[in-house]
């Protein structure tokens, strides 16, 4: 569901475990991938009527949209998410991205312009800031177009065919690069967690197809309260380690 509401899918698997104190899995970023792989099944099927009718034009823009995003996942995933994927980092970003997606939100017309050349091209590149855990793919590329002067409705779903691409790609070939002998392992989890990934991402995605146009109010508003539970988490822990230096 997260892929589909601007909360920040990669964020949620490392915040809420890290919260509820249960162990991460060994094999984190392969189960993720699962997830990911579910969820965009599940956003396929409920945009099945969309994909089957994209004109060429559509198609053209949301192809050049993806490809700065597929570079740059490919060169610095890994190295992004490691230097930006721990709890404090991870809050920030939640809460600074949340705030500007607002912002832009607010600000941005009621009555817009539609998608044209100059409004995908700052949505991939919006887009490429989402590598960072937290910012959210659909929260970047959303920002980016409402600042752009683009309508609710069509921003919310330009951002969410440019960004079903991207991410299908993006676990595709994490799954295919984990070992075979993680995959059987991880085969029973996966198969429930892609499953009920795939089910979240197209119940939202019809929730969102049935009342197109909505206010981004709360999901910046769940951002910055998970970010404030992790900020109170973290201190506590610091002033915890401080009394205890052993």
């Amino acid at each position: 569901m997260a892929e589909v509401v601007p909360v920040s899918s990669s964020a949620q698997l490392v915040l809420l475990p890290w919260l509820l104190a249960w162990e991460q899995p060994p094999e984190r970023t392969t189960f993720a991938a699962g997830l990911h792989a579910g969820s965009s099944l599940g956003i396929a099927v409920a945009l099945r009527h969309d994909l089957r009718t994209l004109d060429r034009r559509t198609v053209g823009l949301l192809a050049g949209s993806c490809l700065p995003a597929a570079a740059a996942g490919a060169l610095a995933a890994d190295r992004v998410e490691e230097r930006l994927g721990r709890p404090p980092q991870l809050a920030v970003l939640l809460a600074a991205a949340g705030v500007v997606l607002w912002v832009a939100d607010r600000r941005g017309p009621t009555w817009g312009r539609t998608v044209g050349a100059r409004e995908a091209a700052l949505a991939a590149l919006a887009q490429v800031a989402a590598l960072a855990p937290g910012v959210s793919r659909s929260g970047a590329t959303l920002t980016a177009l409402r600042a752009a002067g683009v309508d609710r409705a069509p921003a919310q779903r330009f951002s969410l065919l440019m960004s079903l691409p991207v991410t299908a790609g993006a676990a595709a070939l994490t799954l295919a690069r984990s070992d075979r002998t993680t995959l059987r392992a991880l085969s029973p989890s996966l198969a429930v967690g892609a499953t009920c990934a795939a089910l979240a991402g197209a119940a939202a995605t019809w929730t969102q197809q049935r009342r197109p146009g909505r206010s981004v109010t709360g999901p910046a508003l769940y951002r910055l309260a998970l970010a404030a539970l992790v900020a109170r988490r973290v201190l506590a822990e610091r002033r915890s380690s401080r009394k205890d230096p052993s």
